[in-house]
């Protein structure tokens, strides 16, 4: 996609900032870093950034956007202001291009999954004048679940804002004056067209965050700092406002830096004006988020450390379960970790090399004749079935779908129909996995009985699956479906769903077979539904198989038929070989069927 158009017969005109600059050819615009080459506008910094860093978000500064994470910053060299206290003058006001490495566009996106940061932001110049790659670079980013943010002075074009919302996410705004002259002749830019372009931006729903650098003398007023803070107001009173201290740099080495009582009034005057976020930076005060809705103190933060942070969920106030205002990734957080299974990613492994090496010192053959499409596997604690489950997990880790539904009965909350849970992320002791919320909300939306229930989601059968997923198909995302009172002939509409979609979609059905019976009637009952798995057949399973994931089991069954696949179990025991216990045992079985 271009941003230049042709003017006349001598010019083509740049489309990436307010300026619009016409150039001749070989002329470069104001930014310093678009030229007329040939007829074309060239970024001449495409490839080619000035920074690469990884810094805490909470650095940029952006508070209610993906908090306590980290993010890739980079930046290239030219700017299309001229700041006099700019604090990377170094980079922004120098127009020699480094051209010694070049990154593409997937090498921004790999460093910053290497650097286990969860978005990229475009910063320390103004990113509009490198808007070609910072695009190139978000479209990657997106597509490995990472987030983008431009830390900008607000002066893009009208092409550039209509083409950001799905590209960029969020942006922090410098407003830096609400003097016009000051603005024009000092900083090279335009007030009227800043201010429209905020409202711009709030409008097309990318998160906005605003900061003022508040430099004595120059924009410091009682009178001024009211303006700004009532502008923001008048646009939306959720647009948290960053007052930020000044310190000498560049072209402004005579003045003071700004004092804390200076903050402190700029402080009060955006709370007077309705403002619900008001930050102090640079001078070490504690910056915390409070819920606009009960007052809880649900973050905090000195400097950019996080001190504080007791948000439900990922984006909830845990005391009135409000969502908070900003772009955060809603998470599914570990319920039975530390019982049905370790709290630590360590110890999980530990668990896995062990179930391991126990399974290559037996006399299992795990060779197929099919590709695998689906498992059963059981869902206790790990010391009682996480070697059956291992058995069938080990078999997947050559595969690569893009998503495993995993499918499961609920133990704790009696309710009707089927739940999913479309949030970002479900969190292990290892590593959140990502949640393919796409296919989630498509579920919701394809079938009358599945629905979001919060409370179902607490759940063992499903959870318990997630630390195997991770550690097998590290790549992929889940959907996790927890039933309660539902037909099994419902559930098979979703499994036969995914079977046809088995390149891409791997299912997980959970169950433990019959529970609390002597050995002996354990042994018995268990024995037919290895049959009815072994044969998929549900009227050998129907003669007396007991699980508290039957439903599942047999739409499983149904659906296995309906595409002729074929079965193999894979392991059985109960509870009895760990505990010695033979007069209360639960069995378990885990099977692939493709």
């Amino acid at each position: 996609m271009s941003f230049y158009k042709t003017y006349n017969e001598n010019r083509q005109q740049c489309l990436l900032c307010n300026h619009y600059c016409k150039l001749k050819e070989g002329q470069t615009g104001r930014c310093g870093v678009n030229k007329n080459v040939d007829g074309k506008v060239e970024c001449l910094v495409y490839g080619y950034p000035a920074v690469v860093h990884a810094d805490p978000v909470e650095k940029k500064p952006l508070f209610h956007f993906l908090p306590n994470t980290r993010i890739l910053s980079i930046g290239t060299v030219g700017c299309n202001f001229a700041c006099p206290f700019c604090q990377n003058h170094g980079i922004s006001q120098e127009h020699n291009i480094n051209k010694s490495q070049y990154l593409s566009p997937q090498d921004i996106v790999d460093i910053a999954i290497q650097q286990n940061c969860e978005s990229i932001a475009y910063t320390y110049n103004e990113p509009t004048i490198f808007y070609p790659y910072a695009r190139d670079i978000s479209l990657i980013a997106h597509e490995h679940g990472l987030k983008t943010v431009y830390v900008s002075n607000g002066f893009e074009s009208d092409e550039v804002i209509e083409d950001m919302p799905g590209i960029i996410d969020a942006i922090n705004i410098d407003l830096k004056s609400f003097d016009e002259r000051y603005y024009k002749r000092v900083l090279k830019g335009n007030l009227p067209i800043q201010l429209d372009n905020i409202k711009k931006f709030h409008k097309s729903g990318i998160w906005v965050e605003i900061t003022t650098l508040i430099i004595p003398t120059k924009n410091d007023s009682t009178e001024e700092l009211t303006k700004i803070a009532e502008f923001i107001a008048s646009v939306d009173t959720k647009i948290p406002w960053h007052i930020s201290a000044f310190h000498p740099d560049y072209k402004q080495l005579d003045l003071d830096r700004t004092p804390l009582e200076t903050l402190t009034r700029a402080y009060a005057i955006g709370k007077k004006a309705g403002l619900k976020q008001v930050y102090m930076g640079n001078l070490g005060q504690e910056n915390p988020t409070i819920c606009t809705s009960c007052g809880t103190e649900v973050i905090n933060r000195t400097t950019y450390d996080t001190t504080k942070d007791i948000r439900k969920d990922g984006d909830k106030c845990p005391m009135c379960n409000e969502k908070l205002d900003g772009i955060y990734k809603s998470i599914r957080n570990t319920s039975v970790a530390g019982s049905f299974y370790p709290n630590s990613c360590y110890k999980i492994n530990e668990h896995l090399s062990h179930f391991d090496k126990m399974l290559k010192n037996s006399d299992f053959n795990p060779s197929l004749d099919f590709k695998p499409k689906a498992i059963i596997v059981p869902h206790a604690g790990y010391i009682y079935s996480g070697f059956t489950a291992n058995v069938a997990y080990s078999l997947l880790e050559k595969l690569s779908p893009k998503r495993v539904v995993v499918i499961g009965p609920s133990h704790r909350v009696a309710f009707k129909g089927a739940s999913v849970i479309p949030y970002d992320e479900y969190q292990t002791p290892c590593k959140n996995i990502r949640i393919d919320k796409e296919y989630s909300k498509d579920l919701i939306d394809t079938f009358d009985f599945v629905e979001f229930n919060e409370s179902a989601h607490h759940e063992h059968s499903t959870e318990t699956q997630m630390p195997f997923i991770h550690h097998y198909l590290p790549n992929t995302k889940v959907v996790e479906i927890v039933y309660g009172d539902i037909s099994y002939k419902e559930i098979t509409k979703i499994v036969s769903q995914i079977l046809k979609d088995s390149e891409d979609t791997f299912l997980v059905i959970s169950t433990d077979m019959s529970h609390f019976y002597d050995l002996k009637t354990a042994n018995h009952l268990d024995g037919i539904g290895l049959e009815a798995i072994k044969k998929l057949d549900l009227d050998i399973w129907n003669s007396g198989t007991e699980a508290c994931g039957r439903i599942g089991v047999k739409a499983l069954i149904q659906g296995a038929n309906e595409f002729s696949l074929k079965s193999r179990v894979l392991d059985y025991r109960t509870s009895f070989e760990e505990s010695k216990d033979d007069q209360s045992v639960v069995g378990y079985v885990s099977a692939v069927l493709g």
